[in-house]
């Protein structure tokens, strides 16, 4: 019963009879797939000296930092593939498992699931509703300050969960997954605040993911669809960054007007690395990873309990480096770790292939598994490590919370049918 409930990894999305054969663990190309979105675009914005909105200005750098900029970032995917690579070799080899693929078991979407959706789209709504009074719809919310505070961290939750539903959706049985899917994310991409962008990545990785799970974007349709794809997400994140900026359309249709917004998602999140480089005085060889430690719990801790937390991180100390917002992980794995930044990606490549071996063994495994890979490997290259951290914990709270609701919904159905039979008895 149990293996004819379980959803294998089908090639039409979990309901065809063929296994699809991955070239690479999703994971590992992902992780690969972001690395170049935040370095190619600072090596091509380097090299052909582009200037729009200011980038040339923090591009003031000579040819060794940009020489140690790609080394670290070559120790960070060589120590990512390591780890991914070092689990299923102890897995093959020690506990003598046969290096078959992987089978995710796809989820099914039932009532209970589609009801608690429901309730947090409404509570989103609410959420963006309340932060009318700060302002951050008519100013910038980074530049008043407006992004502290427990209602802004609420609410950045909640586009979180949108996310984590998004998946749930997208990952299932449902008939018409793919417009519920776009439904969620148009829902969590109209509030424009800052963080839409990358919110908006995150869905585009998740579509692409289940396209590749699927066996529906394989390596000859990437070369071939792949630029004009990647052109229509551009120009539509354009859009979204005009709107955001309330800026006249007129001129603002060139070449490189169009791609300044993964110029500057980029560049800028780049600014805190290209400043740990240049100034070694920043950092330690071996790091503080107690400090590591301590931040992680300091950002977990509920407001109410350490309502100044933000000010209490180490990592507080060094937000004048990154002045535009987001910060890179490598800087920060520099900063906590040292020269030993590279065990961190280690230890996450562990654990990317732990999740693709568990997620064969449940739904909920295999939905982690996929915000692991989509959304919070992503968050990594830009928010640093508490950001990701913090939310990955969240997303395992709310897996639980869905758990926990099917079995408290199924109770309370099966309740009147036992008390029916126990009368009848």
């Amino acid at each position: 019963m149990r293996q004819a409930a379980r959803g294998d990894l089908m090639q039409d999305g979990g309901s065809g009879n063929s296994s699809v054969k991955l070239p690479l663990a999703p994971h590992m190309l992902f992780f690969l797939a972001y690395n170049a979105l935040y370095l190619v675009p600072l090596l091509l914005a380097y090299f052909f000296a582009y200037t729009e909105g200011g980038v040339g200005d923090f591009l003031a750098i000579d040819s060794e930092t940009i020489l140690k900029i790609c080394l670290i970032y070559f120790c960070g995917m060589a120590a990512f593939f390591a780890g991914s690579s070092s689990y299923n070799f102890v897995t093959w080899s020690v506990k003598s498992v046969s290096p078959a693929i992987p089978r995710p078991s796809w989820h099914r979407l039932i009532f209970s699931d589609k009801l608690l959706i429901i309730v947090v789209c409404v509570v989103f709504l609410a959420s963006k509703v309340a932060l009318v009074p700060l302002g951050v719809y008519s100013t910038y919310a980074f530049d008043t300050d407006s992004m502290t505070g427990g209602l802004w961290s609420f609410s950045t939750f909640c586009s979180e969960t949108m996310i984590l539903s998004a998946i749930i959706v997208l990952f299932s049985d449902a008939k018409h997954r793919l417009r519920l899917f776009i439904v969620i994310t148009a829902i969590n991409g109209i509030n424009l605040l800052h963080g839409t962008r990358i919110f908006f990545i995150s869905s585009v990785m998740c579509l692409a993911l289940y396209g590749y799970v699927c066996g529906k974007v394989t390596v000859k349709r990437m070369v071939v669809y792949g630029p004009v794809c990647f052109a229509a997400v551009l120009m539509l994140g354009y859009a979204v960054f005009l709107s955001r900026s309330a800026v006249s359309t007129s001129g603002a249709f060139s070449f490189t007007k169009v791609i300044s917004p993964i110029v500057y998602e980029s560049v800028f999140s780049q600014i805190s690395l290209i400043e740990v480089v240049r100034h070694p005085s920043n950092w330690e060889l071996t790091g503080h990873p107690f400090n590591f430690l301590l931040d992680n719990f300091l950002s977990v801790a509920p407001r109410a309990l350490v309502p100044a937390k933000d000010s209490l991180l180490y990592i507080y100390k060094f937000s004048s480096l990154s002045p535009l917002g987001a910060f890179s992980g490598y800087a920060e794995g520099i900063i906590y770790l040292g020269l030993l930044f590279p065990l961190f990606y280690f230890i996450l490549g562990l654990t990317g292939s732990y999740l693709y071996r568990k997620s064969q063994d449940g739904s909920w495994w295999f939905l982690l598994y996929i915000f692991f890979t989509s959304d919070f490997l992503l968050h990594i290259m830009r928010d640093g490590y508490l950001i990701p951290i913090k939310m990955f914990i969240n997303s395992v709270e709310w897996i639980l919370i869905f758990i926990w609701w099917r079995r408290f919904l199924a109770m309370a159905t099966q309740k009147p049918q036992t008390l029916a039979q126990q009368s009848k008895t």
